[in-house]
């Protein structure tokens, strides 16, 4: 069944948005709720503000008339400029706190305009990000796949070319005869290639140890770090793959190791 990565990509971009979502509308619904609180402290306050000014003046229009009754001079027009005084002053101080109490609910309204355009730009911001990293993703995801597809195509070609090899040298071998050598141990018995001559590799195997020539018609083998799955077969005949190092002799010709026909045969990849 084939992964569909987009399909899961689409799942994650979709919660990423209602998670922010979410997280703006807290912040969002916290701030107005603030704001709400201390707008309903502001009538109140200038309410006490007002009261307060207009018992002040009350206060001192009494006593201005106390004074004046008690110096004798009640019917004089001291008092009439007086209360003209008094009355202004009350109305200065009373304008003063309207203009005062339409200021602190101006900034209130401009502050909640302010939290709702935050709301809305962190949610385009958002938007945006999420949008983006989703995009990065994808192009990531399919890189990915055409990078599996090509390392399959390349290994499809490698066993392509390593069994076009295999048939040449079967084809070759057939036509000529080499000496071998033949060995009888606790771990392998049969016959050793007769390059074994210039000298063997002892590595373990399905049966517990191989011999194979550390050289191709005397040109001695050196690793070159490669290796490739090679068919294989136990003393018992069951078939298997094996693991095998990719060798280059000294001519710069690279070999692998075929230990069913018990000869090395040309690598061209």
């Amino acid at each position: 069944m084939n992964y569909d990565y987009e399909a899961d990509l689409n799942r994650l971009k979709e919660q990423q948005k209602q998670a922010a979502i979410a997280d703006l509308d807290k912040q969002k619904n916290q701030s107005l709720s603030d704001l709400q609180a201390e707008e309903a402290t502001i009538k109140p306050t200038y309410y006490k503000k007002k009261d307060t000014a207009n018992v002040q003046n009350q206060v001192a229009a009494r006593n201005f008339h106390e004074y004046l009754v008690n110096s004798g001079r009640s019917n004089s027009g001291i008092g009439a400029q007086y209360e003209m005084s008094r009355q202004n002053n009350l109305q200065r101080s009373l304008n003063d706190l309207n203009t005062q109490e339409a200021a602190d609910l101006a900034d209130i309204a401009r502050r909640r305009t302010d939290v709702n355009n935050a709301y809305n730009s962190g949610l385009t911001s958002a938007n945006a990000q999420i949008e983006a990293n989703y995009i990065t993703n994808l192009l990531n995801e399919r890189q990915k796949a055409w990078e599996r597809e090509q390392a399959e195509k390349e290994f499809n070609e490698s066993v392509r070319q390593f069994n076009a090899s295999l048939a040449a040298s079967k084809s070759s071998s057939s036509k000529k005869s080499s000496k071998t050598y033949a060995v009888n141990t606790p771990y392998y018995q049969g016959k050793l290639n007769s390059d074994v001559q210039y000298g063997t590799f002892a590595t373990k195997d399905a049966n517990g140890i191989s011999y194979q020539p550390n050289n191709v018609n005397g040109s001695f083998l050196h690793k070159t770090g490669d290796t490739v799955e090679v068919p294989s077969q136990t003393l018992d005949g069951q078939n298997i793959v094996g693991t095998q190092n990719v060798w280059e002799d000294e001519e710069g010709n690279r070999w692998i190791w075929y230990g069913m026909k018990n000869q090395y045969v040309r690598y061209n990849n």
